[in-house]
């Protein structure tokens, strides 16, 4: 029996993303023909990210009741693990490449949003923690506003816009160059609405508008696939459409109850760790690999083997003793807070 609170095969799914996206970059290992092939398809594994993001945001934000809730509750959530794991990746920085270690990089990354002060990400994967936080900021202010009823027109305007926005992107190259680097989300926002979408038809049932409307989401993307991102670098248009097509028929199935199959303990192992071990593996991995293949002379395969289980076991730490304790310790230490002030306020 499910409840909106927790959805075991979203999770289920988020570990395959985060896996994917962990064999595009191990596959893409300097001497690729060392490794035979390159997954080029795990590049769109955040694209099945940023749909469960949509849903699962929305999903919460309707349960927030004040705007501190949301944003106590993102911030337990991605901030110490980040914290944790941009520390742990600025260290094996200093021992395989110091003389490219820079301290206002390292500390620019600490916001999560090094963009906004001219730095680049300390890690490959960190340039969609900046599209995460618009969306949390766009549907934070929604939410202010009292407009989450009105979420659907909201979003759909917001759609229209973006893609006019590129469509005129002649008329203002350099604004477009501005907003393209520091609003990345305007290169993925149908994704979000998406995930939005697959909510209202989970909650709701199915309606010819939502069809209709994830149809224009879907249509979206594909216009928007060589506006941002990384997929155009490495796939084609239509790989990138069957793909597409591929995870929205994914969400389908989900919401109509035919991924239960999905919920099986190394998946929702994988799902618990995706966090940390997305932000972990890409250059921790990439340098470990090297280490195991040319230092200690292991099989290429190997050492990605052997690269993907200390990705694991650090993401599994990480996750146990970082992530977990953090979100359970700011949360209570927010939830004191609210009660010692209403406790105040009574007394007044």
């Amino acid at each position: 029996m499910h409840t909106l609170n927790r959805f075991q095969e979203l999770d289920a799914i988020r570990g395959l993303a985060a896996l994917s996206v962990l064999l595009f970059h191990f596959t893409s290992y300097q001497k690729v023909k060392e490794v035979g092939f390159h997954f080029t398809y795990g590049v769109t594994g955040v694209d099945i990210f940023f749909m469960i993001s949509g849903f699962v945001i929305f999903l919460t934000i309707n349960k927030t009741k004040k705007w501190q809730d949301f944003v106590v509750s993102r911030f337990s959530r991605l901030y110490p693990t980040y914290w944790a794991c941009v520390t742990l990746t600025g260290i094996f920085i200093l021992i395989y490449q110091p003389s490219t270690f820079s301290i206002s990089q390292f500390a620019a990354n600490l916001t999560m949003f090094p963009a906004y002060f001219g730095e680049e990400d300390l890690d490959g994967t960190y340039w969609t923690l900046l599209i995460e936080l618009l969306f949390y900021f766009w549907i934070l202010i929604i939410f202010i506003f009292n407009g989450l009823k009105r979420i659907i027109p909201i979003a759909l305007c917001c759609t229209i816009g973006i893609m006019l926005f590129h469509y005129f992107a002649a008329w203002y190259p350099n604004f477009y160059w501005f907003a393209g680097k520091k609003l990345q989300l305007i290169n993925h926002f149908p994704l979000f609405f998406s995930g939005i979408l697959f909510y209202k038809m989970k909650v709701n049932g199915f309606s010819l508008k939502y069809l209709l409307l994830i149809t224009l989401c879907f249509l979206s993307t594909f216009y928007l696939h060589d506006k941002g991102g990384r997929s155009y670098q490495m796939i084609s248009l239509l790989e990138h459409q069957w793909i597409i097509l591929l995870y929205h028929v994914i969400f389908f199935l989900f919401v109509y109850g035919k991924l239960t199959f999905l919920i099986r303990k190394p998946l929702l192992y994988l799902g618990k760790i995706s966090y940390s071990l997305y932000l972990l593996h890409q250059f921790i991995g990439l340098q470990l690999i090297g280490t195991f293949h040319e230092s200690l002379h292991l099989h290429i395969y190997a050492a990605m083997a052997l690269s993907i289980l200390v990705c694991i076991g650090l993401a599994d730490f990480i996750t146990r003793y970082i992530e977990k304790p953090a979100i359970d310790h700011i949360r209570n230490w927010y939830k004191n807070k609210e009660k010692a002030t209403s406790a105040f306020n009574i007394t007044e």
